[in-house]
């Protein structure tokens, strides 16, 4: 950690970060003013450090980062992080000079990865080793969601994908860009054993060549690439000049035409992000096709969810047949309907027989691909409740079905016996909100159908 100072900032929540997590590797402080810091030995300089270093975080002044990465090149270092800001992002010659500068070097000296400058660090729980200037770090726990943000601050949404229960695999933050892109992370992302989603941020796509390659090759893999590409009014383009500076900022449409056709899916809020990474997790198995189902208690929700479902073009809200009707009108409560979506009414709620035959009826109509469970609050779904053993069941005897429980609210409910563990259904995340849940399973069934398209003719059968 160059430029480790026990004052507040930066440095310092990065190096302590690095140290509590666990991480199991050598660690090493690097300023001449102290001689230790975070309880960890500190150098005058990187070349006193007394190991091998694989990474350098830089948080020092811009003037000082040459100087620095001089220094880095004479230790063989490995990879350099720039933390510091003070470069193009300035918007002004003397930043984007000293950008420059750093942009000539790395060309100059390919033998060291340089990510940055103006980051908030890197993180890969599977080590473990959080080296982020983030305070206030969850519980680690390690998974398959990796992602790579051209803004720091996104590392954030590590907090509510781990407070739904999914693991982070590997996060990293890439500023301005001057060396390593978001196309050359995602291509890693590709072909690493722990990353199955790959999320992201951007600001405009540096290489959209390279960019290609790269997420044909997590195609090629079955992982799907879930961003957040920002800059759709010439306002946030302008704000992009002073954030990361990035010169494609103003190829929003370009870009965005890009990723429909790469099969990269688009979202436009951290929620949408969120809510699509959970829809990945909590369906079971790839749909076999769009044509949903749903039921719950309400019939307030069923409709709510009936027009998101409708106005959600890759998905299909099925009419039930005549016959499929009556099978069920002859098992549910007459305060029931026996349309979709289906209310089935309070009543049903405690009568296991009565929601088991339901859900039998349903799996054996063959009418639907996908059941959407409404819940009214973010709660687990006990898995010997009656709705969790009828929910089991029709799973278990149709795996050809996916089930996906969804809660009409979001956030985390002011009730007794809520212990603060994340709600889930067998082991899977329930999705939270009716719109961003509606469209995050939207997404998730259209990438499933374009992934099919897209493979070879002797793949398809595989990928069914």
């Amino acid at each position: 950690m160059v430029g480790a100072s026990p004052k507040p900032g930066l440095a310092n929540v990065i190096l302590d970060n690095i140290v509590s997590s666990g991480f199991d590797g050598n660690v090493a402080a690097v300023n001449p003013n102290y001689s230790t810091v975070c309880d960890v030995g500190c150098y005058r300089s990187i070349s006193e450090v007394p190991f091998q270093v694989d990474l350098a975080v830089l948080c020092v002044r811009a003037e000082n980062i040459l100087t620095v990465l001089e220094e880095c090149k004479r230790s063989s270092v490995g990879a350099a992080q720039i933390i510091s800001s003070g470069f193009a992002d300035l918007g002004s010659e003397e930043g984007s000079a000293k950008q420059l500068e750093i942009q000539r070097w790395t060309k100059n000296w390919e033998r060291m990865v340089v990510v940055g400058p103006n980051t908030i660090g890197v993180v890969n729980l599977h080590r473990p080793m959080i080296a982020v200037g983030l305070t206030g770090i969850p519980k680690i726990v390690a998974g398959d969601v990796s992602g790579v943000f051209q803004s720091g601050q996104m590392v954030a949404t590590m907090h509510p994908i781990i407070g739904r229960g999914i693991g982070i695999g590997k996060l990293a933050t890439t500023g301005n860009e001057v060396s390593v892109t978001t196309s050359e992370l995602i291509n890693y992302f590709a072909a690493d054993p722990q990353t199955e989603i790959i999320v992201s941020y951007s600001e405009g796509i540096k290489d959209p060549e390279a960019f290609a390659l790269a997420c044909l090759s997590a195609r090629k893999q079955g992982k799907p690439i879930v961003m957040l590409r920002v800059g759709a009014h010439p306002e946030v383009r302008k704000a992009i000049s002073r954030h990361t500076a990035t010169p494609t900022a103003n190829n929003y449409e370009r870009d965005i035409a890009l990723l429909e056709e790469l099969g990269v899916i688009t979202v436009d809020s951290v929620e949408d992000l969120i809510e699509t990474v959970v829809a990945f997790k909590a369906s079971s198995q790839r749909p076999r096709g769009n044509r949903v189902a749903f039921a719950s208690f309400s019939g307030g929700m069923g409709n709510i969810m009936a027009d998101l479902i409708l106005s959600t073009p890759s998905l299909k809200l099925v009419v039930f047949s005549d016959q499929l009707r009556k099978r069920l009108a002859d098992v549910l409560p007459k305060f029931s309907n026996s349309v979709n979506p289906l209310d089935l009414s309070a009543q049903s709620a405690f009568d296991v027989q009565v929601l088991s035959n339901c859900m039998q009826i349903l799996g054996e109509s063959g009418e639907f691909d996908v059941l959407l469970w409404g819940k009214d609050l973010p709660l687990s779904i006990e898995d010997e409740s009656p709705v969790g053993l009828a929910l089991r069941e029709l799973a278990t005897q149709h795996p050809e079905i996916v089930v996906i429980p969804i809660s009409q609210m979001s956030g985390i409910p002011l009730r007794k016996g809520v212990d603060g563990s994340p709600p889930m259904f067998s082991g899977r995340p329930l999705l939270q909100g009716t719109a961003s849940s509606v469209r995050a399973v939207g997404k998730v069934i259209a990438w499933h159908a374009s992934a099919l398209k897209s493979a070879p003719p002797n793949n398809r059968q595989e990928a069914l």
